[in-house]
């Protein structure tokens, strides 16, 4: 995800976003037509770029779940504002 230092966090969450959806399109698709191997690799890349998109806006902001925090000697993942804290 190039250029990601440049955005800011509400665009970082729209990339995970339209990653996800695509992923899980694809993935949806894949259950139906399980001998499409273009529409595997497509799913590959797709997946790979889901990754690049959840790491990018880990290392920005805070990590989306808590496998991909880095704790320490602790259990602080929760580090951030969330959205919905955003809301109140």
């Amino acid at each position: 995800m190039a250029g990601n230092m440049n955005m800011t966090q509400s665009q970082l969450m729209k990339k995970v976003s339209e990653a996800l959806f695509y992923l899980t399109d694809l993935n949806l698709y894949l259950d139906t037509h399980p001998d499409d191997t273009k529409a595997l690799r497509m799913f590959e890349e797709a997946s790979e770029n889901a990754k690049a998109c959840f790491d990018a806006f880990g290392k920005r902001c805070y990590p989306l779940v808590a496998a991909s925090a880095d704790c320490g000697d602790n259990w602080e993942w929760l580090v951030g504002v969330w959205p919905s804290q955003k809301m109140a």
